[in-house]
């Protein structure tokens, strides 16, 4: 028989296993914890096919059919599980809830010989303990938030900070989005919401530092919600604040958003903001945008869309100007290492 690992269990020691969604592909591609690989019970067709089958005749029925899908299929499973048994690490299984199709592939393995586990409560039940658990590791965490408006660079300057091993959070790479009306331009990615949520308690669960770099971001990034417990971290976080030249901020934009991009994109996302720049401005920038003028564009948006609809959401504890990259990573040093001082 096989045994059953509660979320808790398999998180605190989430290396040492091997996630199998046995979920539909569909389902699957919408959401899985974060490792998984999926070896479905059911295509598609099939999972819609037994559903009707339930709504309109029942369990029973249901189950019977279900059998018939699944016999021609068994061996199949047995020679996929047996090659994922060779590579060292215990396989958990887990579809939706920890129902009926978990149990019945862990019922099979367990009875070819294959040692398998099965999550308890499935998906459903691994995303309402890592939902309840960010609650006390952002409790934890002191937030070093860093703020300014569209185009000084906080994005591009958090990343050099990852790689040289300074704690972050990117939420933007997460959410697979820049977070404003341009935040999809030349991102072809898509995310949802609990691949977000599973992504970022990883993140957070990963890094041991008390204080983290986070950037400023609103209640939403694009069509992804903060966990309401972060966003409140963020606005009462410590606020350094990015200021730069207008030159500056042109070329960030286009580095960072319009580079490579296609046009088309980028004006399907003017379309998004034609009740702030009005009917001449949006012709306007439109016109520019076909004419390759993208300097002019990024310049008319900052001073008639972007620095208009910017809003502090408190005042800043500490100003930087951002001469060089190395002189703000200095600063950051700085402000980083004091927090640890005033917690010794």
């Amino acid at each position: 028989m096989f045994k059953e690992i509660t979320p808790e269990e398999l998180v605190k020691n989430f290396e040492n296993y091997l996630l199998v969604d046995i979920r539909s592909p569909s389902e699957f591609k919408e959401f899985h914890i974060p490792g998984a690989i999926n070896i479905p019970l059911f295509d598609d067709e099939e999972k819609r096919f037994i559903g009707e089958v339930y709504r309109v005749k029942g369990q029973e029925i249901a189950k019977e059919e279900g059998i018939k899908l699944i016999s021609p299929k068994l061996y199949h499973f047995y020679r996929r599980f047996k090659e994922l048994e060779n590579k060292g690490k215990q396989i958990v299984i887990y579809c939706w809830r920890g129902g009926m199709r978990s149990m019945a592939m862990c019922s099979f393995l367990s009875g070819t010989g294959i040692k398998v586990m099965r999550l308890e409560g499935g998906y459903r039940g691994f995303r309402r303990y890592i939902l309840e658990d960010m609650k006390r590791i952002i409790k934890e965490k002191r937030f070093i938030v860093l703020t300014g408006k569209t185009g000084v660079g906080k994005t591009a300057l958090l990343r050099d900070m990852e790689r040289e091993g300074f704690p972050i959070v990117d939420l933007e790479k997460l959410a697979k989005d820049r977070g404003s009306a341009f935040g999809k331009v030349g991102i072809k990615e898509n995310t949802t919401q609990k691949m977000f949520d599973a992504h970022l308690y990883f993140t957070l669960r990963s890094i041991k530092d008390t204080v983290v770099f986070i950037e400023d971001e609103s209640r939403r990034i694009g069509n992804i919600h903060l966990p309401e417990d972060l966003y409140k971290r963020i606005v009462n976080g410590f606020r350094v604040e990015l200021n730069t030249t207008l030159e500056e901020r042109i070329r960030n934009i286009e580095e960072e958003y319009l580079k490579g991009a296609d046009v088309s994109d980028i004006m399907e996302a003017v379309y998004k903001i034609n009740k702030y720049l009005g009917k001449e401005g949006t012709e306007h920038v439109l016109n520019l945008i076909k004419e390759g003028r993208l300097r002019e564009t990024i310049r008319f948006l900052i001073e008639n869309y972007y620095d208009r609809t910017y809003k502090r959401v408190r005042d800043s504890d500490t100003y930087i100007f951002f001469r060089t990259k190395e002189f703000v990573k200095k600063e950051l040093r700085r402000i980083f290492a004091s927090f640890y001082t005033s917690l010794s």
